[in-house]
């Protein structure tokens, strides 16, 4: 049976906020509220194999293309709740604007270009390039998932972004350069904004519970017992399917975000060192 669009953006909602789910949450991360000022939090992972984790789920979130068939959007989860914001179904006194706001904050953290300065010892180099931060999310994110064998892509991408900054290297040599790019993105870019990259995703997750609340309050129903509830569903789902995601995405905004909202500190919104070395 062909979808609506409601029933499609409530498949594509649902999908982004399992994925957010499992990002930003108490199991890959501790958030410890900030002596600097009220409403600030700093962000520690348990260790760097719980960062890896949340590198490779930020990276699937926010470039890896979903099936098409289930949301009507080839995309990724970004770009699902980008058409969710265009066609905003369940929008009750402008309720998506929060999620608007956050989608933006966070598509505009990617898309920042800032120079920096690497030693890439493999190749003598020390190179000063200029690229935004989703190229560096997805060359430590993909570094992280895969075996050097399958990082023929990232190779071929480090090799571009070089020969556009005139560094001329054998492409052959690239793969040996991987962990030279890695160390510096593990152990220094993405520890020092990690406090905001959880801060932009929580909120982004937040916006979607703000989004969705109005149409949950307006839905939910308990039983005389008091311990059975169920949801009316709103006009236009047709499919059982879709009335399965509603459910399950009905379930989602009743339990409420993992991670509450917080600011990260300004000290962690200026330049890694790796960019203040462009001074």
């Amino acid at each position: 049976m062909e979808l609506n669009s409601i029933e499609r953006e409530t498949i594509g909602l649902c999908i982004c906020l399992e994925a957010l789910n499992d990002i930003v949450n108490h199991a890959l991360l501790d958030v410890r509220k900030s002596s600097r000022s009220p409403g600030e939090a700093e962000v520690y992972f348990k260790d760097f194999v719980h960062r890896s984790l949340f590198v490779i789920r930020f990276l699937d979130f926010a470039k890896e293309a979903g099936d098409s068939k289930l949301t009507g959007v080839s995309g990724s989860c970004i770009n699902v709740l980008s058409h969710v914001c265009q066609s905003k179904s369940f929008d009750i006194n402008k309720s998506v604007r929060e999620l608007e706001i956050a989608l933006k904050e966070l598509q505009n953290w990617l898309e920042f270009k800032s120079p920096l300065k690497l030693w890439l010892p493999t190749l003598d180099i020390e190179a000063k390039i200029e690229v935004s931060r989703m190229e560096f999310l997805k060359i430590s994110g993909n570094h992280s998932k895969h075996n050097i064998s399958r990082l023929t892509g990232v190779s071929k991408g480090i090799h571009g972004i070089l020969m556009e900054h005139h560094y001329e290297v054998p492409i052959d040599l690239i793969p040996l350069a991987l962990e030279d790019f890695q160390e510096h993105l593990d152990e220094n870019y993405f520890i020092y904004y990690g406090t905001w990259m959880v801060q932009l995703l929580n909120d982004v997750r937040w916006g979607i519970q703000r989004y969705l609340e109005p149409i949950y309050i307006s839905c939910f129903t308990k039983d005389s017992d008091g311990f059975q509830y169920k949801y009316e569903y709103p006009e236009g789902f047709e499919s059982e399917i879709s009335k399965l995601w509603f459910w399950r995405l009905m379930n989602h905004i009743r339990s409420a975000p993992y991670v509450n909202k917080f600011i990260a500190p300004s000290i962690f919104k200026e330049q890694s060192s790796l960019e203040s070395m462009q001074q």
